[in-house]
């Protein structure tokens, strides 16, 4: 009787690891950073987004430009290193063909408005309410920044701060070709 009563305890122990490590895969795929990532080499999803004046800004607009696409909180210091060096170089690659759009992620108009008052941003800002743009694009961090070609093909995902140089390099990418 007691070697039958080990053995139901074995199974039943092997069950419940087998049911532990099955819930433990499901948590990890549903919750990694891999979830909802966009990626070199993907077509950029779709979206349409309001700037700060009620205007709709479209993802699908800007084909046939390059498109320098970040998402950012005011409370990021290194966010704002960024901008600033976008704000820069804005008009000169506009004429060239490149879009810059700076997606907040769910912030107070307020908040925003306030930054951009004080550091007079020149391109557009755009507000993800919820941060459903966010999730689709698989963001976890912010300086979260993808490079998307004239074709709508992100050519490049990057996260983290960036230096002068780095920003310039990113713009000149995604100039489109005559």
């Amino acid at each position: 009787m007691r070697w039958k009563n080990e053995k139901t305890l074995i199974m039943r122990t092997a069950i419940l690891s087998v049911i532990f490590l099955a819930i433990g895969y499901t948590l990890f795929t549903s919750f990694s950073e891999e979830r909802g990532l966009v990626d070199a080499g993907d077509i950029a999803p779709d979206f349409k987004l309001y700037d700060m004046e009620g205007n709709v800004v479209h993802l699908e607009d800007m084909r046939g430009q390059g498109v320098y696409l970040t998402f950012w909180a005011t409370y990021c210091m290194f966010c704002r290193d960024k901008m600033m060096y976008l704000k820069q170089y804005y008009a000169e690659f506009k004429e060239k063909g490149v879009q810059v759009i700076a997606v907040n992620l769910d912030e107070s108009e307020d908040q925003i408005e306030r930054f951009i008052d004080r550091f007079q941003v020149p391109y557009p800002i755009v507000v993800d309410k919820g941060v459903i743009v966010g999730n689709a694009y698989g963001v976890t961090a912010v300086p979260y920044t993808l490079l998307i070609d004239k074709e709508g093909i992100v050519l490049e995902r990057s996260i983290g701060p960036k230096t002068e140089k780095q920003v310039l390099e990113s713009l000149d990418k995604i100039v489109p070709s005559p």
